[in-house]
Order: structure tokens, then sequence, then C-alpha cells
């Protein structure tokens, strides 16, 4: 491999087509099956699709109950609601996630307080999350980010003292595991989206969790007035009015996420095999800080996402992703700006300039390919295309 950059007029490091490589969802012809089975048996609106979905995914995380969304922002809406979220509660939520982990609590009136992130995990701070706790605090929203369990234990314990509902954001984490449960699993709630970028796609798509019967059927009067009239009268008595909105989730995405069930553990599996011997080797390079989780989590990649520090190698990250560009590599910056630091949240009173711990670790995130139809060849010109560019630190 030619030392000179191709960034200088050398050859690219990376030569291999990438687009087999990192294409996403890999889709089937059993997933075209699925979908022509229930439009040929007329059931593109209504369909038993969803609910097989919710038993077969109940099962494998070892849920009790499980009602399929239309995504996952609604199934947090609808978690939300069950709690009867409103004016004058809080709900805390990391600030370094997607919109959608905070903007349910703020449409139904509570006000979002944001908490730190650990800049190894890039998960809820516990300290930080104990801090912020007042007696208006009704819910704590952890989010496994890019597929990293929180700290779930901890989180439960302090949720627990101060009657605080656990809502785990696990929409990055299907398949990972805390201590042997499925994330998930573990809080009051647990919510999963299944769009099409999702470690179990459907197109779109969400779920919502929970071991507790009430929760469940709570849930189903706000979205699924068709379904409520099989629930016990408390509920079934809004089945003609609902409270809230359709959230049903279509058939054919159902068709599909229950075809991508099936191979959810060998995808994970493949995922993390390229992108940990990626990581394994760009560890031994200035400037690399590669997070490897504790033995009690089982992490999965949604997405791999790394730290980079340019003040120890003097190149700083934007030079770095332009080098690494040139050389052929599909990489670039974290894309979740700071929701703490959104106009929406400004306007009620958010100040930009709080949680410096998570404003600092923004700033050194690179995202790198998740490799998920790799076998291997792929990773290794990137693994090439890293200690290429690492020669001008």
């Amino acid at each position: 491999m030619s030392d000179n950059l191709a960034i200088n007029g050398g050859p690219k490091a990376i030569t291999l087509k990438q687009e087999e490589a990192l294409r996403w969802p890999i889709l089937t012809e059993e997933d075209e099956q699925a979908v022509l089975s229930v439009m040929r048996r007329n059931e593109t609106s209504l369909s038993e699709e969803p609910m097989k979905l919710e038993k077969e995914f109940a099962e494998y995380l070892g849920a009790d109950y499980a009602l399929a969304e239309i995504n996952g922002t609604a199934a947090l809406y609808a978690a939300l609601f069950v709690l009867g979220i409103g004016p004058g509660d809080e709900v805390i939520s990391p600030s370094y996630t997607y919109w959608a982990s905070a903007m349910p609590a703020a449409t139904l009136g509570a006000k979002v307080i944001f908490c730190e992130v650990y800049p190894d995990s890039l998960d809820l701070d516990v300290e930080d999350f104990k801090k912020k706790i007042t007696p208006k605090t009704k819910a704590v929203i952890p989010v496994h980010l890019w597929g990293v369990p929180c700290e779930m234990d901890e989180i439960i314990n302090i949720a627990r003292n101060n009657n605080i509902a656990v809502i785990e954001d696990a929409c990055h984490a299907h398949g990972a595991e805390y201590k042997g449960r499925k994330t998930g699993t573990l809080g009051d709630f647990g919510i999963f989206s299944f769009q099409a970028s999702k470690n179990l796609p459907g197109g779109e798509g969400g779920m919502l969790i929970t071991n507790n019967r009430d929760h469940l059927y709570k849930a189903t009067t706000l979205g699924h007035y068709r379904r409520a009239a099989g629930l016990p009268e408390e509920y079934s008595k809004y089945q003609h009015t609902c409270l809230g909105f359709k959230h049903r989730m279509s058939p054919l995405h159902a068709a599909i996420t229950r075809v991508q069930l099936k191979t959810l553990d060998e995808k994970n599996s493949i995922r993390k095999n390229n992108i940990e011997k990626l990581l394994k080797a760009i560890e031994e390079l200035p400037g690399f800080h590669i997070y490897w989780p504790p033995p009690h989590i089982n992490r999965v990649y949604y997405e791999n996402d790394v730290v980079y520090r340019g003040e120890e190698t003097g190149i700083p990250i934007e030079r770095l992703i332009e080098t690494l560009k040139a050389e052929g590599a599909i990489v670039r910056r974290d894309r979740y700006p700071l929701l703490h630091q959104q106009p929406y949240f400004i306007e009620r009173g958010s100040n930009p300039e709080d949680l410096p711990v998570t404003r600092e670790i923004n700033e050194h995130v690179m995202a790198l390919p998740t490799f998920p139809g790799d076998d291997g060849r792929l990773v290794e010109q990137y693994i090439g295309a890293f200690i290429k560019a690492a020669r001008t630190f």
C-alpha cells in the first residue's frame, strides 16, 4: 500500500465496491413473499400480522406483553400517556439522543430535564440523573445509545427510591443484553423502533414492552380503538371514542419485521465481528478512544461511533474525516445535534451552555460504517485507510 495519501494525489486505500457490504436493510425473497401474502389476503389495513409480531417479539425478549405501534415515537408517547405525564411534571432524558426521545414528553406538556452522558459509553450519567431529580420528576428515559445498554441497576434503584418510572429507549438496542436480560425488559416500559435503519428493520413500526397488564390495556386505549373492545369494561368503554390516536402498526411492515426477527441475532453478530475487527485495529492508533463494555453488558451496534481526540495528534477531526474520505472511507461527524441546544427547548428555558461533559464529547465523535453485509475484505481495506491516515499524525 502506498504511503502517499489520496488527498495528496496518491492511490486510494479503499478500492472495493461498498454498496453491497454496507447495504441495509438486507431484504430477501422471504420478505417479499411475506408482504405479498398479506396483500393477497387483502389485509393491508386490518390483520392479525401485528399481533403475531407482538407475540414473537415478546417471546424473543422474555417480556410479558408487547403492543405494536406505528413507530417508536408513538410507543414512547403511549408509555408517557399511561403514566399520566402532563403539565407540571418533569421527565429526565439525555440531551445526546434523537429528538423522539424527548419530544413526546414535551408534547404532553411536561418539562424535559436534560442530564449528562458518560464520555466513554455515551449513555445516561447516573450521578447527574440523581442530581436532576425534583419532587416534580415523574419519569426517566435512559437511552441505550448506539446499542450500548445503560447501567440499569443503578438507574432503577434510584428511580424506585424516588417513585420515578423508568422508560427504556431501546430503539438502538434490539438484542442487546444487560446482565443476561434483554434491553427493553428491565424498566417499567421498553420502547423499540422498527424503522428501516434499525437493527430490526420493518420499514416503519415500533413496539411498546411492559410486564404490567394494566399498562398494556391503557396503552391500547390510546391508539388501538378496535382492540379496546376486547378489554375489561374499565377500558372497553372507550372503544367508540378512544383516548387519542390511531397508532396501530401497518400489517405490511409487521410482516417484514417478523421475517427480519428470525435473523436478528445472526445479523447483529456479523456487524459485531466486522466492527470490532476494525475497532481493535484503530485502538492502537493515536487519538482514538474505543469503549469496550464491561462483561455484564452485551452491546449491539446500531451505529459504529468512536471518540477521536485531535488534540492528541495535531490533526483536527474534520481534517481526519476529509483525509479518510479521500481514501474512499464513508465516515462523518456524529449526526445528533444536542437537544438542549435546540430552539424549541431554548425557547422554554433550556440553557445551551449546560451539560459541559455532553457538549465536550459531542465534538469528538466520528461515525464509521457498520459493515452488515461485508465478508471481511472491506473491513481490511478500512483498517489500511486508517493506518495510512495515522502516519500523518
